[in-house]
């Protein structure tokens, strides 16, 4: 089938689906989970680019490796407090096309290598698309990686690092409205006449929606629409058990809950991108476009609490990258040295470029959050909690 076909089929599914609905309908849930994952036809279940130049978002790794090698700073700092006497283990979840663990990997191979030969690295990666990509990636660390499919192919009790880079912003979510001093939730439905889905108003279909913003002290103004994303809740309960002993680092953008659902987000932080064009209309490109949300980290620490988890950093990527050492990376370029290079290809220059756009505020620096929890490992003096201008000794 070419695009076109399969896109038709999607929207055939999905209305199929809500033909199973006495009212013809589904969730904005269902929708954006059938959308995403639908099996062969979802946006992220296909076989299609989705990261980098001629695809259609970039991400942290597009802008070259030193995201990588500054992460495995902070990996190399943590995993001696995890050792479970054979060795160590990392898990990262939502590998995308794998490059981001090949930098972590050939950082820790050149600079650590102690740690290296004793380190098992699972990727846990469900898209046999990505699952390809990510063994090409991953070929010269084979011997190091391991590919499962569920936290559960893990070895119990699970020692190590939990990590995720944009994995959260992409789980289904539900959309609610405040309308008349009462939450009610947005369906879709499919409108024969106009051959578009359309967007119904109407009671919960979980009571847990009722509970998610009592449990955080959050309500919504008169009119104002919000997602809820139960699965992220779930998904830290469900890898916060899984830890016996470790950490778990939780890379994305999003707000502590105060901001996210602040007044002035009236219509919610639904975002879809296509081909590097940014939209708010998920109703479009149905199964060629990502669709996202931000993420509530209240929430993440919430549930991660009730399943012993402790915070101990929540920060933005530009003081995450600073203080795990990403300003060792740049390169000293004399002035009269520049009329000589090449702005383009040059490789110092490239590098540089790509740590300011990392660190950079009105870049990824001030809208990429990282959150890091820990468990069973006990007190520790962290050299990453150490002002940044103590560490690089200014």
């Amino acid at each position: 089938m070419n695009v076109e076909q399969k896109q038709q089929a999607l929207i055939n599914e999905i209305i199929h689906a809500m033909s199973k609905n006495t009212m013809h309908r589904i969730t904005f849930y269902d929708y954006m989970k059938m959308a995403l994952y639908y099996p062969e036809l979802g946006y992220y279940t296909k076989d299609k680019l989705k990261i980098g130049k001629n695809a259609d978002f970039y991400t942290s790794t597009s802008v070259g490796s030193v995201f990588g090698k500054t992460i495995a700073n902070h990996f190399v700092e943590l995993l001696p407090y995890t050792k479970n006497g054979e060795g160590y283990s990392i898990l990262e979840m939502g590998g995308g096309d794998g490059r981001l663990a090949r930098d972590v990997l050939n950082e820790m191979k050149k600079k650590h290598i102690g740690i290296y030969e004793k380190l098992t690295y699972y990727m846990l990666e469900t898209s046999p698309y990505h699952k390809n990509i990510q063994h090409d990636n991953l070929k010269h660390h084979i011997n190091h990686v391991i590919w499962i499919n569920d936290v559960k192919e893990l070895p119990s009790p699970f020692e190590g690092v939990i990590f995720s880079n944009e994995l959260v912003d992409a789980f289904p979510v539900h959309k609610v409205i405040q309308r008349n001093g009462k939450l009610q939730e947005i369906y879709v439905s499919w409108d024969e006449q106009e051959s578009t889905f359309e967007e119904i108003v109407d009671e919960l279909s979980n009571e847990q929606l009722e509970t998610y913003f009592k449990e955080q002290d959050i309500i919504l103004k008169e009119g104002q629409i919000a997602e809820i994303n139960l699965e992220a809740k779930q998904w830290m309960q469900t890898v916060g058990e899984k830890l016996h002993r470790g950490y778990i680092v939780t890379i994305d953008y999003g707000y502590p809950a105060e901001e996210l659902y602040a007044s002035h987000r009236h219509e919610g932080t639904v975002m879809c991108y296509y081909h590097h064009l940014a939209n708010d209309n998920p109703y479009q490109n149905i199964g060629e476009q990502d669709i996202t949300t931000h993420v509530n980290f209240t929430a993440l620490q919430n549930i991660g609490e009730q399943v012993r988890l402790e915070t101990i950093w929540f920060t933005t990527q530009s003081h995450f990258l600073l203080n795990n050492g990403i300003l060792n990376y740049l390169h000293e370029i004399e002035l009269e040295s520049m009329e000589k290079r090449d702005l383009f290809q040059d490789e110092a220059l490239k590098i540089n470029r790509a740590i300011r756009q990392l660190i950079t505020p009105g870049e990824m620096g001030e809208t990429f959050k990282v959150l890091v929890q820990q468990k069973n490992v006990g007190k520790q003096s962290y050299r990453f909690l150490t002002e940044v201008w103590k560490q690089y000794g200014m």
